[in-house]
């Protein structure tokens, strides 16, 4: 196994699902993945698995459009491949506490819309 990273770079990069699209199309490749947005639209991305595993992975990510929003066409490009040199990363908590924080965002989103259907039920009994 190996780890290296590389960078996301271009246009909406951040705040269109790229995090979650790197984690769903990880798992059809067997490696893990960490990614973290950084200033100038960029996403870091911290991946480990065998290297064809790797390279295949970067192949499709290269390719398709991984943003769960995809709200404009695909503008980003892939870094060239490097060595990661960073503290070790245990993969299974760093994928529990993605996977929280992804819990977490779906309630959010659920409870201020939950909200938002009240408003509405509220206004159209008053009629």
């Amino acid at each position: 196994m190996v780890t290296r990273e590389f960078d996301i770079v271009g246009e909406n990069v951040v705040d269109v699902g790229m995090l979650p699209g790197l984690i769903n199309k990880s798992v059809d490749y067997n490696v893990s993945v960490r990614a973290s947005n950084l200033p100038d639209n960029k996403v870091r991305v911290i991946i480990d698995g065998d290297s064809d595993s790797i390279n295949e992975f970067l192949d499709v990510i290269q390719k398709e459009d991984i943003r769960i929003r995809q709200i404009t066409p695909k503008t980003y490009s892939l870094t060239e491949l490097r060595e990661y040199h960073g503290p070790e990363i245990d993969w299974t908590r760093d994928e529990i506490r993605f996977l929280s924080k992804q819990v977490y965002k779906g309630f959010r989103e659920a409870n201020k819309r939950l909200s938002e259907i009240e408003s509405r039920l509220k206004f159209l009994l008053m009629r």
